[in-house]
């Protein structure tokens, strides 16, 4: 992991429900890669879970530029039956200058995606 890049950690080509490999929003997304509005490599799914992961209490005595994890989970969902399931597991790192360092009191820290905080 460098230079802020996602590892692909695992993918899910198939519902673990019924099997099937049609998904809702890879479907749509073909539509525009028919298109020609989007492109073949992009990883898409109807949601995104990601951000970095550190203990914000503590986050005062790490060092600036300390590399700080980040994961990000994409979410699709079976055309067939419906079900909702990760389709894509990635982990990265991030310096510390791409975390907000001091949120508001009683407030979670925020995240730049690594693709901006270069």
């Amino acid at each position: 992991m460098t230079d802020n890049k996602q590892e692909i950690i695992a993918e899910f080509g198939k519902c673990p429900a019924c099997g099937s490999t049609r998904r809702f929003a890879e479907s749509v997304a073909e539509e525009q890669r028919g298109k020609g509005l989007m492109g073949q490599d992009l990883p898409v799914g109807v949601w995104e879970f990601a951000g970095p992961l550190f203990d914000p209490r503590l986050v005062s005595k790490m060092l600036v530029g300390s590399k700080v994890p980040t994961i990000r989970v994409t979410i699709d969902a079976c055309l067939d039956c419906g079900t909702i399931y990760a389709v894509r597991l990635e982990r990265g790192e991030v310096p510390l200058g791409a975390v907000v360092a001091r949120p508001p009191k009683g407030q979670p820290p925020g995240f730049v995606p690594p693709e901006i905080a270069r």
